[in-house]
């Protein structure tokens, strides 16, 4: 079976152009998760954080999944 053909339950099994979607469905998680932090009790310095660690890691694999996925043409 081609690589990214099947339903993609094993994420490094997709091709790129499924990962990239995969990551964009994370989008309304990160977003909500980013809500909770900054309504919950955590410490500010570790809210922001963890709200920095979030959406650098969202960008960087959005980014990285979006060249990988142009470049595979």
């Amino acid at each position: 079976m081609k690589n990214g053909r099947d339903g993609g339950f094993i994420y490094w099994k997709l091709n790129y152009r499924k990962k990239f979607i995969r990551t964009l469905w994370t989008i309304p998680v990160v977003i909500f998760l980013s809500i909770q932090l900054f309504v919950s009790d955590f410490p500010p310095r570790l809210g922001m954080f963890l709200w920095v660690l979030l959406v650098v890691t969202l960008t960087v694999q959005l980014t990285y999944t979006y060249v990988k996925w142009k470049s595979e043409r």
